[in-house]
């Protein structure tokens, strides 16, 4: 328990980061200056959100506010850290040449980044082992027993933590986790009257130790979050430091996301955790739907704006090809099923065929994409570099491309034959326009994971029930529960469960 502290539950769309920028207007209003006001979280995207309210709300920039940032650009920013100092890419090259081995390491460039653990190749599972030991306060050996890695070795695993150690102390090179242990050895925290930590149910133990350091010297202190909602356990979080942050519990107890329908069976899964903290609260006074389908292709998407959810980034990946053939716009992982670079050269062209005149940088996105050899060539070959000597300003029409910078193709060719493009693609973003798709805009459709849509939210949610083997023949459920519990969560109006055909699955 920290003294000085609340514990501020906040269960879904019940607006917890609204009643946390409240506490911050009331600081202000009690003559607090904002450099003694923090508000840190474990991801960027609580922060940005927390900026974004702040700014709207006190008419101020990201400058104003320089104690909100994520616990690891807290780190970055505290100890004086350039990129430089940063384990990179051709860190990990290196590493990789002299161990024999291929290891991708974290090749994020953004010193800011809310990154836990490592992801890439096959060898990365040994990197992360050793980032959860750390990130975790473990031994190796206690790892290594607890992830139960039977195609892992112990002895590889302790070769190669021995081999990074001396690799960074050479080159003074630090990961994201060794940022946050140095933080804790190494920095004294600024002194605030008022610490937020949000999302504190998905601190991993290092990074508890981080927050009460900065707790140590702050007078006041708020833990939001919902441990209904700690679904990062695989990443060495220990949802139990969360419930026992404080002994003044607060519960946000009215959602403004959740209709009633979708409240009802929410509640069916979180009553089904074993170990939680007991909260009470209400729905929006509206029904709401929830609808049940065997796929996807029962379900009628061509208005509003959805949500798909599934459990692993394969299942999205299926999802996704489920929409494709079904000739449907989205993104997946903030990615356009068309790359913006080829929607932009179809909207590009037939502005051309219209008669309006574009510009150099857009002839350049054009040329780009357009095929320069064989029978479909449109474009002739070696005019992309001289472009290069045209006049930045300079403006140019469908005729005068055609007179002098080797434009071959009709003026009523199709805008898809004038790019390279496949012919499944082709045929895809033929269905796309057929059904009016603005594929320069960002699509109503969102492919994700329900890890990735945690704090979001959309009028029409689907979630899809299939799971693997490792989460239902886990004997401890409560992770499982809590992730479909969130995925549940995320609808405004209509839900629409996914039946699973699979072995595996969620039972609702």
């Amino acid at each position: 328990m920290i003294s000085r502290s609340e514990l501020i539950l906040g269960p879904p769309g019940c607006g917890k980061t609204h009643t946390l920028i409240e506490i911050v207007r009331e600081a202000l209003a009690r003559g607090v200056a904002l450099d003694r006001i923090g508000y840190v979280s474990f991801t960027k995207k609580a922060i940005n959100e927390a900026i974004e309210r702040a700014g709207s709300a006190f008419n101020l920039t990201p400058d104003d506010l320089p104690y909100f940032r994520t616990l690891h650009s807290l780190g970055y920013h505290g100890l004086g850290m350039t990129q430089a100092d940063m384990m990179s890419r051709e860190d990990w090259k290196e590493f990789s040449r002299m161990m024999g081995m291929n290891f991708d390491g974290i090749t994020s460039t953004d010193a800011d980044d809310g990154l836990i653990l490592p992801q890439g190749r096959d060898n990365d599972r040994y990197l992360r082992m050793i980032d959860r030991a750390t990130l975790r306060c473990a031994s190796l050996q206690k790892e290594f027993n607890d992830q139960r890695s039977y195609d892992l070795h112990y002895f590889m695993l302790e070769k190669i933590d021995k081999a990074l150690k001396e690799y960074k102390s050479d080159t003074g090179k630090l990961s994201f986790t060794d940022m946050l242990s140095n933080y804790v050895e190494q920095c004294s925290p600024p002194k605030l009257e008022l610490l937020i930590v949000d999302e504190a149910q998905d601190l991993v133990p290092l990074q508890w130790k981080m927050v009460l350091k900065l707790a140590g010297n702050s007078e006041k202190i708020y833990f939001a979050g919902d441990d209904d909602q700690a679904i990062h356990r695989w990443a060495g979080v220990n949802v139990d430091l969360f419930m026992r942050c404080s002994e003044k519990v607060r519960v946000l107890d009215q959602s403004y996301r959740l209709p009633r329908s979708a409240y009802d069976m929410a509640m069916n899964v979180v009553h089904r955790i074993r170990h939680r903290k007991q909260k009470h609260f209400k729905s929006m006074d509206r029904q709401g739907s929830v609808s049940h389908h065997l796929d996807t292709f029962d379900i009628d998407m061509r208005q509003g704006s959805w949500t798909l959810m599934s459990r692993t980034n394969s299942f999205a990946r299926d999802v996704a090809a489920d929409l494709r053939e079904q000739g449907l716009f989205y993104e997946i992982k903030g990615y356009p099923s068309v790359k913006l670079e080829v929607a932009e050269a179809i909207k590009i062209w037939e502005g051309l065929q219209k008669g309006r005149e574009i510009g150099l940088h857009e002839v350049k996105s054009l040329y780009e994409l357009a095929p320069k050899t064989g029978d479909g060539a449109v474009i002739k070959r070696g005019m992309l570099p001289l472009l290069d000597a045209e006049p930045l300003d300079g403006t140019y029409t469908y005729e005068s491309l055609v007179q002098n910078l080797g434009l071959l193709a009709r003026k009523e060719t199709d805008a898809l034959d004038m790019l390279r493009l496949g012919k499944d693609e082709r045929y895809y973003i033929r269905a796309l326009l057929r059904r009016n798709e603005v594929l320069t805009e960002r699509p109503r459709l969102k492919v994700s994971t329900f890890h990735a849509m945690k704090g979001g939210e959309d009028d029409n949610v689907v979630v899809h029930l299939d799971s693997t083997k490792s989460c239902v023949t886990n004997p401890d459920q409560d992770d499982e529960h809590r992730v479909f519990y969130v995925g549940l969560t995320r609808v405004k109006n209509n839900l629409h469960i996914i039946e699973s055909q699979k072995k595996y699955r969620y039972d609702i």
